[in-house]
């Protein structure tokens, strides 16, 4: 994400988009006290991390919590793609369509060269004329289709995702092909990452769900969100969204267990020319209740609703986002590499590639070969994959002691220039010591350090639920991704593949993404109507507006079913009419509440009939 990307913005900056991707006005949910985010927090020297350089591999980003929750609407800015539904059955017997949502000045959308393996219509220009698949014309969203999978290929897909015998056999995901945009100018625009579709075999069988909300659905290992913001793909691109906000909601529906959110969309959105566009994970921590790793302690918990939610990430669309390598990538920025830029290891947020880091943060693995020299094994633990958390992660996150981290070493080639052979020269080397002078020790340490972590899987669907297909896809890869891994078995790669985390870490910790099927009962705002006066004509009444839930809120809204009467005064609040039903909200005077505190407000109305009773129909937060 480039720096002038998050400069702070108001997360409240009205819609974004079009018909699925649309953004509803929200009021932001920073928290009070906090005034840094992004470069603004650097001028300020006030705020806990900021972006990291992209990366030629994998890119991704770090952003403060209050980051997360302010990045501001670009409305206009973006286009998308979206393949509908995002994943199908592989033996030809489901359908979908491919949907792109331009930048304003497109006026014509081709895809070109269709992946083999897919069946569609001979004409690959995609329509927003109301004709075919197209589902209605002029609202500036572009489809083409329907495609299905080609039931006898002559070549196969795959057996096991990302052709890895390690990942879950079944699953797998293809390139459609590439997208040519057209402007009124004659201008061609191509996305940066090419349309995608998953495939889902017949033998995988459906899993089940359970409804939570009207918003939210659960599988095993799942949370479904039926919403029309595109929150994580925004969250992705620095382009506005609510991530914050979704989460809090869910934590309605949701016991507050998880440790780690990690969201995904079927949706794909790009910025043209910005580089979050090779954004294929963004990590935003929510609190740090540690010290020792160079970062501050912070604690957004208010904002998300959370007592236990440590941070969020979000992963790109299949096969882009949903790699072990990126997704333990994204975790690892809970607790590195914020190591101080004068010790010479890293850019501030990733472990430089020169180093012996051996993360997936950055670095190789050198191996010591007992005569004060050293081999780079580039094919060992590192950036671009590893089957064991590297030595300094492990002591980042409080598991091992200081003394079981051996010294931090930079040479001065290339990235690939020693491979296999002897380093000709160390460049800079720093010791344990030298981190623990600037940073102190980390702590809690390996005796109270947190050991077991527990991730909710979050995917988002664009005003509609995930089909069975695609609810069973995303399943399996949460389901998968914290499986033991048999006795004698070798630790898997996090590679571009999906494999177990379970060892990856080692040292006792436990992994888990079971979504637990337990009421949440956080509590909920509530509204009690009271009659003040009551007489032939009319009557005056007062409504009390309480905060039940966990944390504070900053505003609130409550509607009102007037019955056979009509208001001619009213106060402490702002009021809309449709119908019979007022809808009340906050003021800036009375919308923050405290756990368990209340407002009031009042109206007096005429009555026009004989069920001219107020009643409540709901109240909610802001």
């Amino acid at each position: 994400m480039a720096w002038l990307d998050v400069i702070h913005r108001n997360a409240a900056g009205g819609a974004a988009g079009r018909r699925n991707l649309a953004i509803p006005a929200r009021p932001a949910r920073a928290p009070r006290g906090l005034l840094c985010a992004g470069l603004l927090g650097a001028l300020l020297g006030g705020c806990g991390s900021e972006p990291a350089p992209l990366e030629t591999t994998g890119s991704s980003d770090v952003l403060s919590g209050q980051e997360a929750l302010v990045a501001g609407d670009l409305s206009g800015l973006e286009h998308a793609w979206e393949t509908v539904p995002s994943v199908v059955r592989s033996d030809g017997s489901e359908e979908f369509v491919l949907e792109v949502d331009p930048v304003d000045d497109v006026v014509s959308v081709e895809l070109t060269g269709l992946e083999f393996r897919i069946e569609g219509p001979s004409d690959l220009t995609l329509r927003d004329d109301g004709v075919g698949a197209d589902r209605v014309a002029g609202d500036g969203i572009f489809t083409v289709g329907p495609f299905r999978f080609d039931p006898t290929p002559s070549i196969p897909l795959p057996a096991h995702y990302e052709s890895n015998p390690d990942s879950p056999a079944g699953l797998y995901a293809v390139e459609l092909g590439n997208l040519v945009m057209t402007k009124a100018t004659g201008e061609t625009v191509e996305f940066f990452v090419r349309p995608q579709v998953g495939a889902l075999a017949p033998s995988v069988p459906v899993a089940p769900r359970r409804v939570l909300s009207p918003k939210f659905r659960a599988a095993s290992h799942l949370v479904e969100v039926r919403d029309g913001r595109g929150d994580s793909q925004r969250f992705l691109r620095g382009a506005g969204g609510d991530a914050a906000g979704m989460l809090s909601d869910m934590y309605e529906v949701v016991p507050d267990v998880f440790d780690f959110a990690v969201l995904s969309a079927t949706s794909h959105i790009e910025r043209p020319g910005s580089v979050s566009n090779g954004n294929s994970g963004v990590h935003s921590a929510v609190k740090i209740d540690y010290t020792g790793i160079g970062r501050d302690p912070v604690d957004y918990s208010q904002s998300y609703y959370s007592r236990r939610l440590k941070g969020v990430a979000a992963l790109d669309n299949l096969r882009r986002g949903w790699l072990s390598s990126n997704f333990v990538h994204e975790l690892l920025h809970q607790w590195g590499a914020f190591l101080p830029y004068d010790l010479g290891m890293t850019d501030g947020f990733h472990y430089l590639p020169t180093t012996s880091a051996a993360s997936l943060l950055g670095g190789m693995e050198w191996i010591d070969n007992g005569n004060g020299t050293f081999t780079l094994d580039c094919d060992s633990n590192g950036r671009s994959g590893a089957t064991t958390a590297s030595p300094l992660d492990l002591y980042m996150m409080g598991l091992i002691p200081g003394s079981q981290v051996p010294p931090l070493r930079r040479h001065g080639g290339g990235l690939f220039d020693y491979c296999d052979t002897v380093i000709p020269s160390v460049q800079a080397t720093v010791t344990i010591a030298q981190i623990q002078a600037q940073l102190g020790v980390r702590t809690p340490g390996p005796a109270t350090a947190q050991r077991d972590f527990h991730i909710a899987f979050v995917v988002e669907a664009h005003g509609r639920d995930l089909t069975d297909s695609e609810l069973t896809f995303f399943n399996t890869l949460a389901e998968f991704a914290t499986r033991p891994v048999p006795a004698g078995q070798p630790n898997p790669r996090l590679d571009s593949n999906w494999v177990p985390i379970t060892r990856y870490f080692g040292n006792g910790t436990t992994w888990r993404t079971d979504i637990p099927d337990i009421p949440a009962n956080p509590g909920a705002v509530t509204a009690n109507i009271q009659l003040n006066a009551d007489w032939a004509t009319g009557y005056c009444a007062n409504v009390t507006v309480t905060n039940g839930r966990r944390f504070g809120i900053w505003g609130w809204e409550a509607v009102i079913d007037l019955g056979q009467s009509t208001v001619n005064s009213s106060w402490n609040a702002n009021f809309s009419f449709d119908g019979s039903e007022m809808t009340a909200t906050s003021t800036q005077s009375n919308g923050l509440l405290d756990t368990g505190g209340s407002t009031s407000f009042g109206f007096c109305a005429n009555k026009t009939g004989t069920a001219w009773q107020p009643q409540v129909v709901s109240a909610r937060q802001l």
